[in-house]
């Protein structure tokens, strides 16, 4: 079965049970899944928010940013 052929099933469920299969099938999700699920949920929540903002949020929840007092004391590269 296709991946067309499954979401075509799902919408024609009645509501109650495309929300059962939602949550089952998030149920099985493993963590890092999960996570690209909930990014993608909330960019889908908030389309006005720039792309650039998000990465940047989901640097920071990921541990990838840097201190703003550390970037203000090192000396700027000379090019």
């Amino acid at each position: 079965m296709s991946i067309a052929e499954v979401i075509a099933e799902i919408e024609a469920l009645p509501e109650a049970e495309r929300v059962q299969v939602a949550q089952e099938t998030l149920r099985r999700l493993n963590a890092g899944d999960l996570k690209t699920v909930e990014r993608t949920l909330r960019r889908l929540a908030h389309p006005d928010v720039p792309e650039e903002v998000w990465e940047g949020y989901e640097d920071a929840e990921d541990g990838r940013f840097v201190d703003a007092e550390m970037i203000l004391k090192e000396e700027p590269p000379v090019g």
